[in-house]
């Protein structure tokens, strides 16, 4: 559902923008292999998340809240379903964040390169995510609930706690956003509303899937951490005046090596 509704947003992106002085670069080499490798992390992540073990009647006894680090344990009193549905609100709405700045009428000719960013964005994000979800399978703080109906903690995805996947994506994609808009319009004026959206979305975000009984604080900020950097770094490695820090992938008989570059004057 996620992909469908991103890629239906990209489609429309492409036929958005008027002509403007050029802002970011794609090589079709690098950009090749990162596109590939984030599609195929994503689609691995998947299979792995499917293969994961699946939660039991038998570990629930095993739920101490004691165990876990204190700054977590607050999370497994909470069960909110209205918390979980807001959440899933605020990710869905997430998605048309990197296509809002095509409302305007300084829009610039980049409906290609947002779009691909975006979809690369959202493939590395997620694939991590994902994996991450897959290999930690960590409890959700609901299953150590007594209040919990013992339906919803031997649901799907009981286990996929760690990390945020709600935290990551809006954090990516708001991120991503805001970064984007200002490489777009640095003289904007709006610059501090953009970002201020950005930061603050997936935050709020994270705080309900907490509130939710769905994420432990270790959850959400790693998520958030992950999500912002990609959607940060991603559109940052394409400017085309971007001097000061770059990103090289140079293939081998063996794999690839990725080289970062950084100006020191």
């Amino acid at each position: 559902m996620k992909v469908f509704f991103f890629s239906l947003l990209m489609l429309v992106s492409l036929s958005l923008c008027g002509q403007h002085k050029q802002v970011y670069k794609w090589d079709r080499k690098s950009d090749g292999i990162v596109m590939g490798g984030a599609i195929i992390t994503w689609g691995a992540s998947q299979f792995f998340m499917k293969k994961a073990d699946k939660i039991t009647i038998d570990d629930l006894p095993f739920r101490n809240p004691d165990n876990l680090w204190f700054i977590d344990k607050g999370a497994t009193e909470n069960y909110s379903k209205d918390a979980d549905k807001w959440s899933d609100i605020i990710l869905y709405t997430s998605f048309a964040l990197p296509f809002s700045h095509y409302s305007t009428k300084f829009c610039r000719d980049e409906g290609f390169m947002i779009a691909t960013m975006a979809l690369q964005t959202f493939f590395i994000t997620d694939g991590i995510t994902n994996m991450t979800k897959a290999f930690a399978k960590r409890f959700r703080p609901f299953t150590y609930n007594p209040e919990v109906p013992l339906e919803d903690k031997l649901s799907k995805g009981a286990r996929f706690s760690f990390i945020s996947g709600h935290a990551s994506n809006t954090a990516a994609l708001g991120w991503f956003s805001a970064k984007v808009y200002s490489d777009l319009y640095p003289n904007s004026k709006w610059k501090p509303v953009i970002w201020a959206l950005g930061i603050t979305l997936p935050a709020t975000a994270s705080y309900l899937r907490y509130r939710a009984g769905k994420h432990f604080p270790t959850d959400v900020i790693t998520g958030y951490i992950v999500g912002a950097s990609v959607g940060y770094l991603v559109p940052h490695f394409h400017k085309i005046d971007n001097d000061d820090l770059s990103l090289h992938i140079i293939p081998g008989y063996s794999g690839a090596m990725i080289m970062f570059t950084k100006r020191l004057y």
